[in-house]
Parts: C-alpha cells; structure tokens; sequence
C-alpha cells in the first residue's frame, strides 16, 4: 500500500524541511505519546520503513490514504491536526511553490501581503488555473499536507484553537465532496457548545448561519442523513433550508445517527436565531420591522438566541400591535408554530434544560430521557408538581433528589416560549393525551386558544368528556402557565389598560421576566376584581372610602380574571401565592384532599386553624369566590344542574353573589329527598360554604355589600370579625330601634340581609355556633336518632327545658325567643308552611305569621305539614309567655298584679324558666266571672286555652301534675289527637279514675271551668253546637260565659231544640262543670251559675220564639210563666 513519491516532491520535500521545519521535524508525529500506537499499525498497512517513521510527511500520506471505513484515534487525529494546523500558518512550503511555479504564482496576487498560510491556501484552491504541470502536482500534492481552505477557516481556527485542544476536536480527514476541511472539528464543538469560549462560539454559529440554506454545508448532517433525506424527501430541492425542514417534519422517524444530528443542529439554532434559514427567511421582515434584535445585537455582529426572537414576534401577536402598517405574516407565525413544536418534543435542543435539568433528568426521566416525543419535558412537569406536593407536606425523602430552582426556570422559559396557553397543538404530549377531548367537546375552529380555553372549562367543571390522561397532562401545563399568568394572550389584551390604570402597570408589564414588579400586576387585578373597599385587616375607621373616584375594573377584563381564577382554582398548585403561604397547613390538614378544588376547601374548612400570611391569602380567595360560585370548582361542579334550573336568571346575569344565595334558599326551601331538591353532592357543599362563612361576615359578599356601611358605623370597639358577632350587633341595633320606636338606624337592605342571614342560623345547628357548643351534648343525648337537615335543632326544642342541661336550654331559650318575635326567621315554619304563607299570611308582619296561619289552619285544605309545624310553636310557646310575644305585650301589667308571687317563687329558686306556670296563673285568673284581667290580656289567655284543648302538650303544668293519667289515655285505642286524648282526660276526671292526685284533680277541673268561661276553649262542644250557636246565640257576644249560657238557656226551653250532638255534649259538660266548680271552687261559683241560668238573652231567645208562633197577644203571659217556671227549677235543683 506504500505509495512513492516522485523525485521532484521528494527533493522539494526534503528542501523544505531542511530550510523552514526544523522546529516540525524535531517533533515526529510516529513519538508523539498520541499517536504511538496509531502508528505502529499505520506502518503495516502503508509499509513504512522503520526508517521512515521520523518523516511526518510519510504519516501525513499515509493517514490520506487511508479507506473511509479505517481511522486513527481522536487523540491522534487532533494532534496531527494541530501538525498541519502549524504547517498551514508557517507557510512552510511557500517559497518551493514559488520557485517550482513561477509565474503561476500571480493568479492569487491578491493575497501576496495576506497573513501567512492565505498564500499558499489559495495556489492550492486555484491549482487548476495554473499552466505549469510541474507546479500542479506539486500543490496538488501539498494540498493532502495543509489545510487547503485556510483562507476560508482561518478566522475559526484563530478562535477555536484552544478549544479544540481542550475538547480534543481536531479532525483531519476531509470527505470528498465537503466544501471545507473542519466539518468533523467544528460538529465536534458544536456538540460541546456549553464548554467551548464566546469567540469561538460566535464563529461556529457563523458558520451554522452559512449552512442554514442548504444542508449540504453541514458536512456530518449531510452525511448522517443522506439516506434518510433519500427516503422521506426525495423530491425536495436543496435550498432555502427546505431539505432540513422536511428532514425536521420527519425527525421522529429518520434513523438515530440523523436524529442526533438534527438535534445538534437544533441545539445550534437555539443559540443563534440565524442557523434557521426557514424562520429568517419567513421572518426576516417582522425581525427586522419590530427590532427583534435591540437590545442584544447592537452591531448587527453579536448573536440573537431563538428564545428572544421567539418571545419579541409573541409579544407583537399578542399585543395585536400594527407598526407602521406592519403586522406578522401568517408564513412567519407558521414557522414561529412548527418551532414551538420542535422545542417541546425535544429536551435536548434547548440548553437551559440540558444545563440545568440534567440531574433532575437522570433521577426523575431516566426511562424518558431517550424519547424525543415531549414526553421528558412532561416527566420534568410532573416531577416538579410532585416536588411541589412533597414541600407542602414537608415529608422530602433525603434519598430522593430535589428539584432545583434552576431546573423550574428552565421549564418556565420553555413554556415561555413556546406559547403552549396559545397553541395547545405545540405540545406533543397535550395534543395525543387531549385529542379525544377536543373533538368531543370543543370547536377547533375557533382557534388553538380558544381549545385551551375549552380544555380547561371541561377540566373544571368535571365534564364526563375530559379523561384522564388528558387532566393531568393539563395540570402539568398549568402548573407552569400559573407562574407565567401573563403569558394568557386573552387576559393580556382585556386587562392591558384595566392594568395600566388600576395597578399602574408600566409599558410591556406582561414581560414578568425583565421587571420583577410586573409580576406583581395579575395580583393587583385579583385584588380590584369586585372593588372591594375593604382592607385586609378591615381597619380603616375614618369612615367610607369614595366608591365614586376608586377605579374598578372593565367587564372584559373582569371576564378575564375570573376565567383565569376559575381555571386556576383546580389545585393550590396553579395558586403559587396559596401554594407557598399555606405550606405548612398544607401538610397539617389537607393532605387526604387530592382532587380538583379540594385543597382550597380544606383550607377554608379549616379557617379558624390558620394563622398569618395563609390565612390572610385564603380569606382573600374566599371573598372572590363568595362574589362568584363559579369560582369555586367544588360548589360548581357539585351544583351545575341546579344552578341552570333554579338560578339561570342570576347566572345569566353574571350576578355570582345572586347564584349562591339562589343555592342557599333552594336548600332551605327544599328538604333532603323532597321534589325538587338538590342533590346530596351540592346540599353538602352549600352547607360547607354556609359555615365557611361564619368565619368572616364579608364570606357573605350581599351581606357585606348591603351592611359594610352600617357595621363601619354600629359596631366598633372593637370591630368584630365572625358574623356571628356582626349580626348579634345588628340585632341588638334593630332591636333597639323597635323597642323605642324610632327611625331605623340600620338601613332597609342591610335589614333584608340580616333577615336571611338570621333565617340561615335558625336552619341548622351547625350554622349557629354558640347553639352547637352549648348543646352538643344534648343533641348526642336526647337527639341522636333525630338529628335530621338541622342537626338537632326541632328535636332540642320539642324537649322539656328540665331536661336540658343549663347551659344549653338558655342558648336555645334565645334561639326560641327570637323566632318567636320574628317568624320570618323560623327556618321549620317558612319552610314547612311556604305554600299557606304565600296564600294566606304574605302581607303580615314578621311576628303575626304565626297567628295568621293559627287563623287558617281550621280550612279543610290546609297543609298537614304545615299544622304538624304550627303545633310545634304552639307547644313551645305553652312552655313560657316569653315565647309567645303577642300575649306577653298584652300582659306585661297583669302578670306582675296578679302572678307576682309566681314569679317570686321561681326566681327564688335560681331558675329563670317558668315552664307554663305564669300561663297557667294568668288563666286561672280569667275564667273567673269577674275576671280582673285587662280585656286584650284576657283575650290572649282564651286563646291559649282553645291552643291547649286541641293541644294537649300546649298545656306543660297539665304534663307535669297529670303524667300517669296522660300515659293511660294516650295508650288507648283511637285515642290520638289532643282533642280526644283532652276528653278522655274530662272522663277520667268525671268518673274519677285520675291516678295522679289532687294537684290533676284540680288542674282538669280548672280546664272545664275554662269552658264556662269561652265555650272556645272547648273545642269539642264548640263543634258539636255549631249549628246552634249559629242559630240561637249569633248575636250573643263572646267571653265571660255568654255563649255557653246562652246554649244551657236554649236547652231548657221545651219550645227549642238542640241538635242531638250538641244536646249530649253539653249535658255531659254541665254535669262537669258541676263537678269541676266543687273541685275547684270560682271565685262567686254559685253567683256565676244563676246569672248563666237568669240571662238576659234567655228571654230574648224566648221572645223570638213568641214571634214564629204568632202570639202576639199571649206574649207578657208566657213570658212572665216561663220566666217564673225556670227561676223555680234553678232554685231547686
């Protein structure tokens, strides 16, 4: 294989070392340290004499010719790089060329005064146009020993040198048809850009510029892809880039040698814009219009990564921006989207990630680091929401690796730049895991952020259509999108002056990345989202602010935010500023809380428990959730059938405040499994919200707005927070301005509110927190099996107060008391009588509600379930004339006159409930024939005795002295209403089977002396003598007995007739009363019973009777007779 040299190369050969190499020559390539084993198989396969090993000119030939399929070693080949390199620069066979070629030497005259080694270069390069034989095989020759291009690279080799010593890139073998002799160095640097110096790094990037047009130039490209370009772009022209864009379409499925290739050449655009040929050309004129370069390249010499090019041609897309009636070119915006794509399918071309990412790569994606479908870049975006996770419950294994703050930016700027928010199909694994989805539910017509958009709407609403797979790719994305929001090219447009005005945002304040205070503008929109004029610690006491002058953000933009916040309220982790305050109760409370929203809900369920920034954070998230539910993914999702059904007005309306107080009266209109009723999902968490709001009386954002003013003003010293206390102070205002009768301080609307919001705390025991601690042990006693929608609290009020521990009977006395005076906020009664309110009582005031349906509820019609709940009040009422408002205000001179001593023995007793004893006083005192009672008191007691004889537990001290004799008719058969179990009692007490004693005797007795004194009180002849009272005594007023005298009267006239019902009840009750004035003697007893039988309404009765007989002229006779007969029975009986 040895090939000769002829004679006059050899001589010149010999010449020149003699004259000009001593320094080469005293260097043999055959001892470098290098190259020793290279050499001694160079010497078998070329023949070389022992000899002949110290000339580096026969090495240098031999390694020429060598077969592609053999080469040196790459520490060898750099060192005889560096050889020729030296060779090259030190001109060392110029003069032979000029002496062996003569005037051949004038074609590069241009170069005689050039820098050594430009000379000689360019002989070889023209070796053709010279004439002499002689001198054409002497260069052709010397062009296999020196670098014959120099004039080309010698600027690259001037900056590189060192690296390429360094890094050992020194390539000496040039493929045949390579334009230049340092592809193989230069793709050896290229591939090790992070460790080569700036100089150098220029000079590559320039020459990548070079190569941009036509792949050809990119010598380990070209030869790594030849096949592959053969294969997928056989009809493709070279030029203008178009072979490496169908190469780069095609990326996934060349072979691997062309994929890494293509990766480094990537690598290289991001580095420099310009190594692009397909966007320059596509965009050179935006570039150039909107100076995409400022700023970087002032010269027009320095480098433009891709990323600013990328993010400056973004920003104008986004703004909308026409400079000077320029705008981006839909073939720039196209390039600008196969870009992004490239970027998000490949870790590798983007050195921030390479650099920074590496260890997280190894630990978190080694299975993925190999792919080049996206799906490392998303391993990353999980790792770094799992890293997110295991901070929040401060449980970071040591063992496990931690994501660096690097790693995060790095994944920050690449979803900076390729603008996934805009363009959903940049992403690989987006487009493959939500394909499905988008097809199913949204339009991809109307625009690739229009689907991102739709993505994130299925996604929160937890629409059937989103999958899996699909939500969590999306969550990856937004995880990173939330620390970028302003990259939202919708929000950005719509908020663009609302920023500028409202948080005086400066020029480009979506630009978060080149002014740290820009990042401080979204939360300035959050925080102006329903110009809330409240502080944060609500601490501003100099009165209102001006509403008027305070700025407030446009409906677009509002629109925008609230989309945003919606979006974002899937997780804390899309909230940075919850995610990072709330770290530590993260951990505490929530960790269990996984699903979509359900983190924030936690937090709020555990409001109380936070402390500082997190809960200064979550209060400020729950105020824009309490303005709009849509907000709140949980309450939303839960309730979107109701919401569509029973709120679409408010919803309509955008009145978010109106829609939730639409779900909180649905709840309490509608009890649990009723027609109509929400579901179980959505009354669960109405109800979670209703407590929430107990913590921070502005949760309630229509109480806030209507009261803010009047609680700045009322209750101050200090200014409560829970609305509990913000409503106890209200109260105790309205109260007072009732009671005095002046004008109200507290404004109508606020009123209105304060209204529902008492009307809420009387629904459920666990909307009333004083209630609930004070009697929680009641309830788990008395109440477990009939806890029911308000946690206990029918059940608590139906129990005795003697068997209610102290403390709980006092709070639930208030609670009574309160529902008592106002009805409107007696959630059993609104709820269970709506239909006969609406009917029947709509234009009563708030405390006759209850009398008003007492008024109705004989009509045939009347809803049972609403009696059941009238009844109840009845009883309870019975308990205590607290309770019973009307009779109170009626009475409030007669009791202390006439049951003073009453009062004085209970209170004596320490006891503050009088359980029906002041009642039972007061109606001893009006059946008496001369009943001292002031007429409205009186009136008010006949009532409660008509209650109590439908009633029978209306009557507490009848339960306390009668308790045997009530079991006894109460386990009869067919005994089960008051009524009848009340007339079973009136026989027991005729017959004299009462089994509890004188106290029972006494009481029954006074009962059906109640019936002389209002025969309403007895319902039972009240019914049975309907008609005759109708008949004979209609014009016979009411009280102090007349009624019933008037019907003894009628009964003892031959002449009349009374209807049989009626004539055997009243006898039976005649007979009673017998007894019952006996038992328990009236005050004039005897005096009571002969006015009763000498009634002046006797004769008149008489006297009509005269009439329909016609004897006018008998009339003084038969009246005087009858009058005398009767006077003579009354006597003698």
């Amino acid at each position: 294989m040895r090939r000769k040299c002829s004679t006059i190369f050899c001589i010149s050969l010999i010449f020149a070392t003699c004259t000009n190499s001593e320094n080469l020559e005293n260097d043999p390539i055959a001892k470098h340290p290098d190259c020793k084993k290279d050499v001694q198989v160079l010497q078998n396969m070329c023949e070389i004499r022992d000899e002949d090993l110290g000339n580096n000119w026969a090495i240098l030939d031999c390694i020429d010719s060598l077969p592609d399929d053999k080469q040196i070693s790459e520490s060898c080949d750099n060192h005889v790089w560096k050889f020729k390199l030296e060779v090259t620069k030190q001109d060392v066979f110029l003069d032979q060329a000029k002496e062996i070629c003569g005037d051949d030497v004038k074609v590069c005259s241009e170069e005689e005064n050039s820098e050594p080694g430009h000379f000689l270069a360019c002989l070889v390069e023209k070796k053709h146009e010279t004439k002499s034989l002689q001198c054409g095989k002497f260069l052709s020759q010397v062009e296999n020993i020196i670098f014959s291009d120099y004039r080309i690279i010698s600027t690259f080799m001037s900056a590189c040198d060192k690296d390429i010593s360094k890094l050992k890139c020194g390539k000496t073998r040039k493929s045949p048809d390579a334009h230049h002799s340092q592809g193989g160095t230069i793709q050896c640097l290229s591939e090790n850009m992070e460790e080569v110096e700036a100089s150098c790094k220029k000079e590559i990037l320039t020459i990548a510029e070079l190569q941009a047009d036509d792949y050809h130039l990119d010598r380990a490209l070209y030869l790594a892809c030849k096949n592959d370009r053969e294969e997928f772009c056989p009809r493709v022209q070279p030029g203008d880039g178009r072979v490496y864009k169908c190469l780069m379409k095609n990326k996934m499925s060349v072979s691997q040698t062309c994929q890494e290739q293509l990766v480094r050449r990537q690598q290289l655009i991001s580095q420099d814009f310009k190594v692009d040929g397909g966007l320059v050309k596509a965009c050179k004129e935006e570039i150039k219009h909107f100076s995409c370069r400022k700023g970087v390249d002032k010269d027009g010499k320095q480098t433009v990564k891709l990323a600013q090019i990328l993010l400056c041609l973004e920003g104008k897309v986004r703004d909308g921006e026409d400079m000077g009636g320029k705008e981006i070119g839909g073939v720039c915006i196209n390039e600008m989207r196969e870009i992004r794509r490239e970027l998000m399918e490949d870790y590798s071309i983007s050195p921030e990630l390479v650099a920074n990412c590496a260890a997280e790569i190894e630990h978190f994606c080694a299975a993925t680091k190999t792919q080049r479908n996206g799906k490392t870049i998303h391993c990353l975006m999980k790792a770094a929401m799992d890293q997110s996770a295991d901070n929040q419950k401060l449980a970071v294994n040591s063992a496990k690796s931690s994501f660096s703050k690097g790693c995060e930016s790095a994944l920050d700027q690449l979803v900076r730049e390729t603008q996934v928010l805009s363009d959903w199909q940049a992403d690989p694994v987006l487009e493959d895991a939500c394909d499905e989805v988008v097809a199913a539910a949204c339009d991809p017509k109307q625009g690739s952020d229009a689907v991102m958009s739709c993505l994130m709407e299925q996604l929160s609403k937890g629409s059937d259509r989103m999958t899996t797979q699909c939500s969590e790719v999306l969550m990856q994305v937004h995880y990173f999108l939330a620390r970028e929001i302003l990259i939202d090219e919708h929000l950005y447009k719509s908020c663009n002056k609302d920023a500028v005005k409202v948080c005086n945002g400066a020029p480009n304040w979506h630009q978060t990345d080149k002014d740290p205070r820009n990042q401080l503008v979204f939360p300035c929109l959050v925080r102006n989202l329903y110009a809330d004029d409240y502080g944060e610690d609500d601490e501003d006491t100099d009165g209102k602010k001006n509403d008027e002058n305070e700025p407030k953000l446009s409906e677009e933009c509002t629109q925008e935010v609230e989309r945003t916040l919606r979006q974002r309220a899937m997780s804390v982790q899309l909230h940075p500023e919850i995610e990072e305050d709330c770290r530590n109760f993260l951990h505490t409370f929530c960790t269990t809380h996984t699903k979509p929203g359900e983190e924030l809900g936690c937090l709020q369920e555990n409001f109380k428990s936070l402390e500082g920034d997190c809960q200064k954070t979550v209060s400020k998230y729950t105020r824009i959730e309490a303005k709009n539910p849509f907000l709140h993914p949980i309450i939303s999702k839960a309730c979107s059938n109701l919401i569509e059904r029973k709120c679409g007005l408010e919803a309509k309306a955008q009145d978010g405040s109106g829609v939730m107080e639409c779900l909180v009266r649905h709840k309490m209109e509608h009890a649990l499994g009723s027609k109509g009723a929400m579901n179980t999902k959505c009354r669960t968490v109405v109800e979670q919200w209703q407590i929430l709001t107990l913590q921070d009386w502005r949760f309630s954002f229509k109480f806030k707005e209507a009261c803010k003013d009047d609680i700045r003003e009322h209750c101050t010293e200090p200014r409560p927070k829970k609305k509990q206390d913000v409503i106890e102070c209200l109260v105790l205002a309205v109260a007072s301005d009732t009671a005095e009768e002046e004008k109200h301080r507290i404004k109508k609307a606020c009123r209105a509110e304060l209204k529902f919001e008492l009307l809420q705390k009387h629904s459920n025991v666990k909307l009333d927190p004083v209630l609930e601690e004070a009697c929680g042990a009641d309830i788990e006693k008395f109440c477990e099996k009939e806890v029911g929608e308000d946690g206990g609290l029918e059940c608590l009020k139906s129990k005795g107060h003697d068997n209610l521990s102290r403390k709980c009977k006092k709070v639930l006395f208030q609670e009574e008391k309160e529902e008592a005076e106002d009805n409107d906020i007696d959630f059993a009664l609104m709820r269970g009588c709506k239909r006969e309110i609406k009917e029947h009582c709509a234009d009563e005031d708030a405390k006759n509600v209850l009398q008003c349906l007492k008024d109705f509820s004989d009509d045939s019609n009347f809803d049972l379930k609403c009696l059941k709940v009238i009844g109840k009040r009845i009883i309870q009422h019975a308990k205590d004339y607290r309770l019973n408002p009307s009779l109170a205000d009626s009475c409030k001179r007669d009791i202390p006159k006439f049951c003073g001593d009453v009062l004085n023995k209970i209170n004596k007793g320490d006891e503050e409930f009088y359980e029906g004893h002041v009642i039972a006083c007061l109606k001893q005192k009006a059946i008496q024939k001369h009943s001292k009672l002031s007429d409205q008191c009186r009136k008010e007691i006949m009532n409660t005795l008509s209650d109590s004889a439908k009633i029978v537990d209306a009557d507490p001290v009848l339960e306390q002295n009668c308790p045997n004799s009530l079991a006894i008719c109460r386990n009869k058969p067919n005994v089960d209403t008051g009524m009848k179990i009340n007339e079973c009692l009136k026989e027991m007490f005729e017959k004299k089977t009462l089994v509890d004693g004188e106290l029972c005797n006494k009481h029954l007795a006074q009962i059906i002396e109640g019936t002389g004194a209002d025969i309403h009180a007895d319902p039972v002849l009240h019914n049975a003598c309907a008609v005759d009272l109708r008949k004979f005594c209609r014009d016979v007023p009411q009280g102090e007995g007349r009624m019933f005298g008037c019907l003894v009267s009628v009964s003892r006239e031959e002449k009349f007739s009374l209807e049989p019902e009626c004539k055997t009840v009243l006898t039976k009750r005649i007979e009673m009363y017998d007894l019952a004035v006996k038992v328990a003697p009236l005050e004039s007893a005897q005096e009571l019973i002969q006015s009763v039988m000498k009634s002046p309404h006797r004769n008149y009765l008489v006297s009509t009777g005269m009439m329909f007989l016609g004897m006018v002229f008998v009339f003084g006779l038969c009246f005087g007779r009858v009058t005398k007969r009767l006077r003579n029975e009354i006597k003698n009986r």
